[in-house]
């Protein structure tokens, strides 16, 4: 609960949050769901899959914010702890493309930012991904979701997960 109302204030909220400060916020929703879902399903030898976790702290508040990697990786130790993705998969598509696919609907805080921001985050993801190749899988998000689909189910089987 304390997760998804720390998640509307960062991302439908219409009001200004220093950089710093939505750091500590999306720490804070990592910090309780980690201890309050995450850890708990791993005890019970459930695989947990989620739609972003550590990674985008980096991209977006490192990337798009230009906060410092080192504060963002002590702050990411302790909310995590000690947990990290087995594999993480990188739907890598080109901001422009990306945003266009949003016409029509309501944007979020961090959807209505400018193009230049979009692009610093998915430099910092693609940084990431080059930081640990061993870790990450790139696909391209331009391709139909039903092959997006198959590539993951393919990889996660061939895993063992």
């Amino acid at each position: 609960a304390l997760g998804q109302r720390l998640r509307k204030l960062l991302l439908e909220e219409d009001l200004f949050i220093h950089p710093l400060a939505e750091l500590f916020l999306y720490h804070a929703s990592r910090t309780q769901h980690v201890m309050e879902r995450i850890k708990p399903l791993i005890k019970e030898g459930v695989v947990v899959i989620c739609d972003r976790f550590m990674d985008s702290t980096f991209a977006y508040q490192g990337y798009g914010r230009g906060i410092d990697w080192n504060i963002i990786r002590s702050l990411d130790e302790i909310s995590r702890q000690g947990l990290k993705p087995h594999i993480t998969f990188l739907i890598d598509i080109e901001p422009e493309v990306g945003l266009s696919r949003h016409s029509g609907r309501n944007l979020d805080r961090l959807e209505r930012e400018s193009l230049d921001f979009h692009r610093a985050v998915r430099e910092g993801y693609l940084e990431l991904a080059r930081l640990e190749p061993e870790r990450f899988r790139i696909l391209k998000g331009d391709e139909p979701i039903e092959h997006i689909h198959s590539i993951i189910l393919k990889v996660v089987k061939d895993l063992g997960l």
